[in-house]
């Protein structure tokens, strides 16, 4: 971990966390702590976390949770909702229950292996009420991922406006957000080292969530971590995709960009449309496309041509 003025970066989350603002050490490491608190309560990968009682209570009975415990999943299950199923939280299934991301037993499946699977993808099962959360059938799996970087980015945000933060960035992988001073942030090259675009912010809120095949895989890209919950397979439309918008919108932007990584080039324009966001793609071809449907307040995106 490293300390710098007004700043504190780290691994949370199997993520590189980055947390500056014009607060105080305490609160920093308070930043810290949240997002140490969401990994154990909502990691896959940790067999006392809270989902993982959720995954294995599949098809048995619902778990207890509190209120705040669920906002979450309410949060994910509502993504879900506005991308019409192309988000799906349950695709735990594929993810980590039989590709094996992140875990010792990673493996291509079979095609029968993935048609059994997959329909156990289906996020509109879930029952949520006040106090308690149901996966109905066994072996389904929440897989928080798509959204998870940025609910906690959205969490130290807020968390450092309400200690006094007037001015900050918080980047949790590629979920960033920055607020009341200039910043430049890049986007990464997913083909080498260096960036593809500078985006250039002023002092107003802006987010921004970044999705890559090089992110993790399984021998090779093509077999990306970010799968298709229709076809259960990997896509290879894009090599990165960013959503870029104004405001503290991690969350959603982290969704947005999970599903649109599986959705075609020529539907880049009325996703951005209906979500008032903006979108930086990159093919496998090197293209990079720009769609923006937001109302941006920044000072510019300067774009290198490979």
């Amino acid at each position: 971990m490293a300390f710098f003025e007004n700043g504190i970066k780290t691994t949370v989350m199997s993520t590189e966390l980055l947390v500056e603002a014009n607060v105080s050490k305490k609160i920093l490491f308070e930043c810290l702590d949240l997002a140490k608190a969401f990994e154990a309560k909502y990691s896959a990968y940790k067999s006392s976390s809270l989902l993982s009682s959720i995954n294995m209570a599949a098809g048995k009975f619902a778990i207890e949770c509190e209120k705040e415990e669920l906002e979450v999943f309410e949060k994910a299950l509502e993504i879900a909702d506005l991308s019409d199923g192309l988000f799906d939280p349950t695709i735990g299934a594929l993810t980590q229950g039989l590709y094996g991301f992140g875990t010792y037993r990673e493996k291509i499946p079979s095609k029968a292996e993935l048609a059994y699977t997959k329909a156990l993808v289906n996020y509109k099962l879930v029952k949520i009420s006040e106090d308690e959360i149901y996966l109905p059938k066994r072996g389904m799996k929440f897989d928080l991922g798509g959204i998870g970087k940025g609910y906690v980015a959205d969490k130290i945000i807020e968390y450092l406006q309400k200690n006094g933060a007037t001015k900050g960035l918080v980047s949790v992988g590629g979920e960033v957000c920055s607020f009341g001073r200039e910043h430049t942030i890049a986007i990464k090259n997913p083909f080498d080292e260096g960036n593809v675009a500078l985006i250039n912010t002023n002092k107003e809120i802006i987010s921004i969530s970044t999705s890559g095949d090089y992110e993790r895989y399984i021998g090779a890209k093509d077999n990306h971590h970010i799968l298709d919950n229709q076809t259960a397979r990997q896509n290879h439309y894009y090599s990165s995709v960013s959503i870029i918008k104004n405001g503290v919108e991690c969350t959603q932007l982290d969704g947005i960009a999970t599903f649109v990584f599986n959705s075609k080039p020529e539907d880049l324009k009325s996703i951005a449309q209906k979500f008032n966001v903006a979108i930086i793609s990159i093919s496998p071809e090197k293209e990079i496309r720009f769609e923006n449907f937001s109302d941006l307040e920044i000072k510019n995106i300067e774009m290198f041509p490979f």
